[in-house]
């Protein structure tokens, strides 16, 4: 793929995050500037979460297609995945080693510590807390705030396998069953919405389920028909965020936000910035490691240091980024080094 902005826009979203969580986290019931500026419509992390999920429907779509077969699609899926994060559950049981309400021996004793890596590894169950650790804080017995997201993304990766069989048809043919899906999609979002006792997958609703569905096929839509290719692309884009602003106190403004929002991301991604599109080449791809490590990090400095929200966010973000850097320099890059080693290994096991 040429240059572009998705990069700095996926490490944007995950600074996002980071920032709308020092709010509960610091234990003050104010929420972020941009809910008050929206009048309770958007906060930070609303706008972090659903970017990143737009983004992987544009790019994991392009990734299915581009793969040799669905075993090489899923290797670099978890690859992709599970690496940072068990390095993270990993650093998190020795972190809050030296937190807990007990001694070293107590907590290695207690059941809730061997239970958080293959439960929140999972990725379809999730364990918030550690029994006996940051019971003290303000925002009480949560570890890792982020991760439950990780599970619909992961489930966007399987749900969208059987469109590798579009491999080899034609761009119109991938157009009207990627848009036959997104308006399933929303339909389904529109008949769950305020209904309570709906179905779960472990941790998954069909309600969130439908709604990063939507987010997420809208993405793949947008690769499906090349808005790259646009050339009025940058006219959709303006009149999509004046819509986005000038509709935001519409009572159906949060259906309306799904096909407004994903081509606002995506054609700002595709751009090349000056400045801004060489944020991968400069940091390296930072943004799921600062998503994963910023709750963790931020409890950890509420416990030793009773920050108030300023201080946490301006000791907290820099901290969470080097955190980010660390992961992706020492974990992530090398595991997906490997990508094409793991896939040889497994192709004559799963040749499909």
């Amino acid at each position: 793929m040429h240059k572009n902005n998705f990069d700095f826009l996926r490490l944007l979203f995950a600074s996002m995050v980071v920032v709308h969580h020092c709010y509960p986290i610091a234990g003050i019931s104010e929420q972020d500037p941009l809910y008050y500026f929206s009048n309770g419509t958007l906060s930070y992390s609303y706008i972090g979460v659903r970017g990143f999920f737009v983004i992987s429907g544009y790019l994991i779509f392009q990734s299915l297609i581009r793969s040799e077969n669905i075993t090489d699609y899923m290797v670099k899926r978890l690859l992709r995945i599970y690496p940072a994060l068990l390095v993270v559950l990993a650093a998190t049981i020795i972190a809050c080693s030296f937190v807990y309400n007990g001694t070293f021996f107590q907590y290695f004793q207690n059941k809730s510590t061997w239970t958080y890596i293959p439960i929140n590894a999972s990725l379809f169950k999730l364990q918030y807390a550690i029994k006996g650790v940051f019971e003290q804080n303000p925002y009480k017995n949560a570890i890792n705030g982020s991760l439950w997201t990780i599970g619909y993304e992961f489930s966007m990766y399987v749900f969208i396998i059987p469109l590798f069989a579009l491999k080899r048809h034609s761009k119109s043919v991938k157009t009207i069953i990627v848009s036959a899906m997104v308006v399933l999609f929303f339909i389904i979002r529109i008949l769950v919405q305020g209904k309570t006792n709906l179905p779960h997958i472990g941790l998954l609703s069909l309600d969130q389920w439908c709604h990063f569905g939507l987010l997420f096929m809208s993405g793949a839509l947008l690769s499906v028909i090349q808005i790259e290719q646009y050339s009025k692309r940058t006219w959709i884009f303006g009149a999509c965020i004046i819509l986005f602003f000038a509709l935001m106190r519409w009572p159906y403004y949060e259906f309306a936000q799904y096909f407004i929002f994903p081509p606002i991301i995506i054609i700002a991604g595709i751009a090349a910035t000056k400045g801004i599109a060489d944020i991968g080449k400069i940091f390296g791809d930072i943004s799921y490691g600062t998503y994963i490590y910023g709750f963790p990090i931020q409890q950890l400095l509420m416990y030793y240091f009773h920050f108030n929200v300023v201080e946490l966010l301006l000791v907290s973000v820099p901290m969470t980024l080097l955190c980010g850097w660390l992961s992706w320099h020492y974990v992530e890059k090398h595991a997906l080094a490997k990508k094409k080693i793991v896939y040889h290994k497994l192709k004559n096991i799963f040749p499909i």
